[in-house]
């Protein structure tokens, strides 16, 4: 009895102190997590997300929060690994206000590091107790450097917990919708929007939303399963998780949930990121050029876009343009514009050289330019004082520039 009881005890603390190992986590995801930063009007906007497929038309697909990207222009996503990183801009795919989801396609502007790994999303039942871990870029650990942003600011923090319950429910303010969360006790902060909540294989259970301002302990994420219906709905594919790959990683102690109890006080993640100038720095020292000017994706085309009588703005790069980009209601568009009257891919923009085209792609409802129908599959120069009209009810306005 008593032998038996020392290999009992001997067993607990072995699994107790496998229980405090994050490393195998860490090592199977951290290369799929990218910080996103996204132009406003005024300022920037930065947060997280995670590679979870490549697009058919290649590239890769990303998902983060819906309020990460919304009213944004340009957007770029930053991958570390070592001390180098790689540069993509983002095209968002596909929305979810409700479920406060967005789906991006990346393509490459400047490649330091192999290409991110997709990560799989495990749409099972999670126990309440288990293990989860949190990865993303919270505020807080930015402001430990101060002004003089470096490469830190592209290392992921990874944060523990564990489940506390998953329940059905609503974002505040988008009440007309339930979707299944996850309420965790892995930290998070302001920065973290959009990251993922990984079980302890380094599958994809969630991504971080909320977390209660006045309350300790009390972190929401949109459940795998609410993912999966977003990335059904927008037809995108989900990579299914199988069985659990390396030795498991469960967190360190945390602080416990107050589980039962209502949560008075919300705040979104993701907050004002820093200046166009200091991330553009930082990219200089992450790609080791430093001294030298950064070769960074900027905005070249901004597109003022009105439709069912709302307004948003959406910059394109360079590089983007010179491949073309397609606005359209779905396909191979990567301006998404949901109107019934657009055609799936309804117009392409190219740079031709100095000179931008639009080619009407054989539209249902045409394409108007200043006032002239563009006949199908001729292109016609366009400049800075265009008006294109698509379908007849969606207007898009085109500046130079951000």
């Amino acid at each position: 009895m008593l032998r038996f009881l020392g290999a009992l005890f001997g067993f607990l603390c072995a699994a107790s102190a496998a229980a405090q190992d994050f490393t195998t986590v860490a090592r199977l995801t951290d290369a799929s997590v990218g910080r996103i930063f996204v132009d406003l009007p005024r300022g920037m906007k930065t947060g997280a997300g995670v590679v979870f497929g490549q697009s058919a038309g290649g590239g890769l697909l990303y998902l983060t929060n819906y309020h990460v990207v919304e009213d944004g222009g340009g957007i770029a996503v930053f991958f570390k690994k070592g001390e180098a990183i790689s540069i993509y801009s983002g095209t968002v795919l596909a929305v979810s206000q409700e479920k406060d989801l967005a789906a991006l396609r990346l393509t490459p502007e400047e490649i330091g590091t192999p290409p991110p790994p997709p990560l799989a999303i495990d749409t099972r039942r999670l126990e309440k107790g288990e293990a989860v871990v949190a990865i993303g870029y919270p505020g807080a650990a930015d402001a430990t450097m101060g002004r003089d942003m470096n490469i830190a600011a592209f290392e992921t923090t990874l944060t523990g917990g564990s489940v506390s319950r998953v329940l059905m429910g609503s974002w505040p303010g988008r009440q007309q919708a339930e979707l299944e969360l996850v309420q965790h006790t892995a930290p998070i902060s302001p920065g973290n929007s959009g990251g993922p909540l990984l079980d302890q294989c380094g599958r994809v259970i969630g991504v971080n939303t909320m977390f209660a301002s006045d309350v300790a302990g009390i972190y929401l994420a949109s459940s795998a399963r609410a993912i999966a219906e977003f990335l059904a709905e927008a037809r995108l594919p989900v990579q299914k998780a199988s069985g659990c790959g390396g030795k498991p990683a469960a967190p360190p102690p945390a602080a416990t949930a107050e589980a039962e109890g209502g949560v008075p006080l919300w705040m979104i993640l993701g907050g004002t990121g820093a200046s166009l100038a200091l991330i553009l720095g930082a990219m200089a020292v992450a790609a080791g050029r430093r001294g030298s000017e950064p070769t960074a994706p900027r905005v070249a085309l901004t597109l003022t876009i009105t439709a069912g009588g709302s307004r948003r703005r959406r910059g394109i790069g360079r590089a983007s343009l010179q491949r073309g980009v397609i606005i359209g209601r779905g396909g191979a568009a990567e301006v998404v514009i949901d109107s019934p009257r657009l055609s799936r891919e309804h117009l392409r923009l190219t740079l031709d050289g100095r000179r931008l085209m639009a080619t009407d792609l054989g539209s249902t409802n045409g394409t108007v330019v200043d006032g002239k129908p563009l006949p199908p599959n001729q292109p016609r120069q366009v400049g800075e004082a265009t008006v294109l009209v698509l379908g007849g009810e969606v207007e898009i306005r085109l500046r130079a520039g951000s």
